[in-house]
């Protein structure tokens, strides 16, 4: 009886610390984050192995808190995040997407298109410029290559792999914030 009660514990001491494990995405929290407006829509097409999706992606920062959107091309809502500077918060998804690891995500979006996200304090990170090309090491390993041109920006995560192609869309937010929105 008393194995049982011992392997029932142990088997819980595991279960919690597995929940803990689950991995979270280096250079992803700043320590120099901070409030201001920011506004950006994309289409973004991502391929990944041999499946292709396309959304609409609407990032809005007011303050610190920096808001993701992701719409289906038919206008079905996909994913709704929130990013504080630390963390990622998943505030809806669709079921489809519930193992999508969303703090990688944030993460590549943010070095793809979040103006000088790579100089706000990021541990162990470094980034390589070479004219429209960038290349995000972090901890010394070769994570991301950005290549930005007139139109898109594409983005190769070198770990998953998987790309992402994203490309500028009219801003149909709300035009009032969008005339006060400072690029930074």
């Amino acid at each position: 009886m008393q194995r049982i009660w011992i392997a029932l514990l142990c088997c819980s001491v595991l279960g919690v610390s597995g929940c803990q494990l689950t991995p979270h995405a280096q250079g992803l929290q700043s320590s120099q984050w901070g409030a201001q407006h920011y506004q950006r829509q994309d289409q973004v097409e991502v391929q990944w192995k041999d499946k292709s999706f396309s959304f609409l992606l609407y990032q809005q920062q007011q303050g610190q808190q920096l808001s993701f959107v992701a719409l289906a091309l038919t206008g079905q809502p996909l994913f709704q995040l929130q990013f504080d500077g630390q963390m990622v918060t998943v505030q809806q998804r669709i079921p489809q997407m519930r193992l999508l690891p969303f703090e990688f995500v944030v993460r590549d979006l943010l070095f793809a298109t979040y103006p000088r996200f790579d100089q706000l304090g990021q541990q162990n990170v470094k980034v390589q410029s070479i004219e429209n090309q960038q290349q995000v090491f972090i901890d010394g390993k070769s994570i991301l290559k950005i290549q930005k041109q007139a139109n898109t920006i594409e983005l190769d995560n070198l770990q998953v792999p998987y790309r992402m192609t994203l490309s500028p869309i009219e801003n149909t937010l709300n035009t009032e914030q969008s005339e006060s929105a400072v690029q930074p």
